[in-house]
């Protein structure tokens, strides 16, 4: 059995409907933190399967904590545009062991879909070891804020205000960040727009042609 948990309306409906599609036992469906949780609470489902960004409030990964602490034997599986959760939120959970995360603009087929709650189940139930590091995704707390604030349109001078850094701690983080994302760029890379360009391609933005 599965919940499906979305602050998204349509979404939640059409991949409610995709998995009844291959015969997976839909539980019941959630629009917010509250009701997923207390379906969870009271039809004890084998997994929930929620977005990352679940509108103001609680996460994605917050529900998956709190769904665990009612049953500890539920598998979670986090669905999302975000290649890295924190770039939703700096000051997000640290994503668990045992959670799946699923980035929908990777995801050809439910197959994979239907997969990841099997493997999220497994962990949970401990016939499957999770990964051994936490470090699944590609940037660190500080890596993320910075490539939002770049995004955003912020100057060195702008940034290093709100953060209460120097300029020049600022310029180094900004060039450490390229090296690390812009590898494959030329020399004459304009570092700014392509670390934009980086960051919305990694939230999910779909860009004309």
């Amino acid at each position: 059995m599965v919940v499906v948990a979305d602050d998204h309306r349509l979404t939640v409906e059409g991949l409610a409907d995709s998995l009844r599609s291959r015969d997976i036992r839909v539980a019941g469906v959630a629009y917010s933190v509250p009701e997923a949780k207390n379906l969870v609470a009271s039809i004890t489902p084998d997994v929930l399967l929620t977005d990352l960004d679940m509108g103001p409030g609680p996460n994605g990964i917050d529900l998956g904590l709190m769904a665990k602490a009612l049953q500890p034997e539920l598998g979670v599986v986090v669905l999302t545009a975000f290649e890295d959760p924190k770039l939703l939120s700096t000051r997000i959970p640290t994503f668990p062991r045992d959670f799946v995360y699923l980035v929908k603009q990777r995801i050809d087929k439910l197959d994979e879909v239907v997969e990841a709650c099997e493997l999220a189940r497994s962990y949970a139930l401990g016939k499957v070891d999770p990964p051994d590091s936490t470090d699944r995704f590609p940037l660190s707390r500080s890596q993320a804020e910075m490539l939002r604030l770049v995004a955003s349109g912020l100057s060195n001078r702008a940034i290093a205000d709100q953060l209460s850094l120097g300029e020049d701690s600022v310029a180094k983080s900004i060039n450490r960040l390229a090296k690390k994302l812009l590898a494959t760029r030329g020399e004459d890379t304009n570092v700014r727009v392509s670390l934009t360009q980086v960051y919305f391609d990694m939230v999910g933005f779909q860009r004309e042609g």
